[in-house]
């Protein structure tokens, strides 16, 4: 599988409040443009914002707020073939992500033939109703993209419950603006990755590590784990014996030899003393939030269109 690479120009497109919220962060530390595309106008009072009107209906569904975004196809169009590369931003735990990451994935990758990378945030286990759109849409971004980079915010808490959710949110953003910022550095081949961190600036690198370990296999199953790449600040990372030691534990407990990589992040730029991105190569506990998953993808009917519903209003007459 060859690495991918980026080519410029880049756009950030932040989709949705959270969106919003790490592309506007990761436009300050990078040479990237940025844009944020929303249908709530609370999100989309920036400069390069693009408001996807839902009226005449109040609180749209996803699909609603899907058909919506079709009326704007050609103006993103403009915008997104100005671009070698496009990353979108999304949180699947809400209803604009969920709705308007796989159609803008789709003019990306398959109306334009651009680079395309995701970076997207799951929803907690216990958001039920969320769980299932999330994954469908998840599983169109896997087939639309270049890259797609997964934090799961379930897992996180898991192994930290005594974070609040705020605490969980201001990490896990911070970690995907970090991980933005080093995209020019990394080479990674094509596909779906987790993104797992540690939880405190606190922990030592074996603690930090071992945190983050816990927080990738609450995601993935251990067998479906590829290469893994750990990203460590170099202001705790200690003697080049003492990274070698803590780059063949990771090869032990994944059990792959030469999977592991490492290579170190500036001190000023992240305060977490641990980032580690792996690639899945098999399935992860996403597959089971869609109990569909199991049917074949040319199995399934109009797959390549992602549901939504359209306004339409038939003229008929009367029959007597």
């Amino acid at each position: 599988m060859d690495n991918f690479e980026l080519k410029g120009p880049v756009l950030l497109v932040g989709i949705g409040g959270l969106g919003r919220k790490i592309a506007l962060e990761a436009k300050r530390c990078t040479d990237f443009d940025c844009m944020v595309i929303s249908n709530d106008k609370r999100d989309v009072e920036d400069e390069n914002s693009l408001y996807v009107d839902c009226r005449p209906w109040i609180n749209p569904g996803i699909f609603r707020i899907r058909s919506s975004l079709q009326n704007y196809e050609s103006e993103i169009m403009k915008i997104f073939s100005r671009y070698g590369t496009v990353i979108l931003i999304s949180n699947l735990g809400g209803n604009s992500g969920t709705a308007l990451s796989p159609l803008l994935s789709n003019i990306a990758k398959f109306s334009l033939n651009l680079k395309l990378i995701n970076f997207v945030v799951m929803p907690f286990r216990y958001e039920k109703e969320r769980l299932f759109n999330s994954a469908v849409s998840l599983k169109r971004l896997n087939s639309a993209s270049d890259a797609v980079f997964v934090i799961d915010n379930d897992a996180f808490l898991e192994i930290n419950p005594d974070l609040s959710l705020e605490e969980c949110f201001t990490i896990t953003n911070k970690t995907l603006v970090h991980i933005i910022k080093l995209m020019p550095s990394i080479n990674l081949p094509p596909g779906k990755r987790i993104i797992s961190t540690s939880s405190s600036e606190e922990l030592g690198v074996e603690n930090a590590l071992r945190d983050s370990l816990a927080m990738l296999y609450s995601s993935s199953d251990p067998d479906s784990l590829g290469k893994s790449f750990l990203y460590i600040n170099n202001g705790i990372a200690g003697s080049i014996g003492n990274l070698n030691s803590i780059v063949d534990k990771l090869r032990k407990i994944q059990n792959i030899d030469r999977n592991a990589e490492i290579d170190l992040s500036p001190s000023h730029t992240f305060d977490r003393p641990v980032n580690l991105v792996t690639l899945v190569e098999g399935h992860s506990k996403f597959d089971s939030y869609d109990p569909l998953a199991i049917i074949p993808r040319d199995s399934c009917l109009d797959w390549e269109i992602p549901e939504s519903h359209p306004d339409i209003v038939l003229q008929l007459s009367n029959i007597e």
